[in-house]
């Protein structure tokens, strides 16, 4: 007898957990921001536009975090010189620069987005988000052989770009 009670406590404990298990998914799920729809990384995006209640709020939101990423990566240049420390003085020079541009003109591309965006001007906003996906810097070091010591965080930052244009896409038109 009491082992058939342990046994229905026990069953009855284990419904319990799968239900919160199943529940927490599902809520899970349920906070993907309506303005992440389109976006391949829904998780992501839904960082990404922190809660926002509107499309402008949602987007201005994605590029700020996508800027300040750009920022961050571009003050971190100088971790390159390690990977082609093996190339001619010309082709280091180059590689340096190609990426100072690179990382510049991503940078640029953002904030010019931002003034498209607060002029209400959406097809110049996913213009400049899509020219703000510059690889050139990792294609060059690719090119070379080298590998790009912040390939990880040059690779967030493209798919942060993505998110950005993914956002912009369910408002053309609007």
């Amino acid at each position: 007898m009491a082992s058939q009670k342990f046994n229905t406590l026990s069953f009855l404990l284990l419904a319990i957990i799968i239900s919160a298990f199943v529940h927490g998914v599902v809520s899970t799920q349920l906070q993907v921001s309506p303005f992440c729809r389109t976006s391949l990384t829904k998780g992501l995006c839904s960082t990404m536009v922190n809660g926002a209640t509107s499309w402008h709020d949602a987007i201005g939101n994605a590029i700020s975090v996508t800027l300040s990423l750009a920022k961050e990566l571009q003050s971190k240049n100088g971790l390159i010189a390690p990977a082609i420390a093996n190339l001619s003085p010309a082709a280091k020079k180059s590689l340096q620069e190609t990426c100072n541009e690179s990382f510049q003109t991503i940078i640029d591309m953002l904030e010019e987005g931002q003034v498209a965006l607060a002029a209400g001007d959406n097809g110049t906003l996913q213009t400049k988000l899509s020219a703000a996906l510059d690889t050139d810097c990792d294609d060059e070091l690719s090119n070379f052989g080298a590998t790009f010591p912040l390939a990880n965080m040059a690779k967030e930052l493209t798919k942060k770009v993505s998110v950005c244009l993914a956002i912009t896409a369910q408002n053309v038109g609007a």
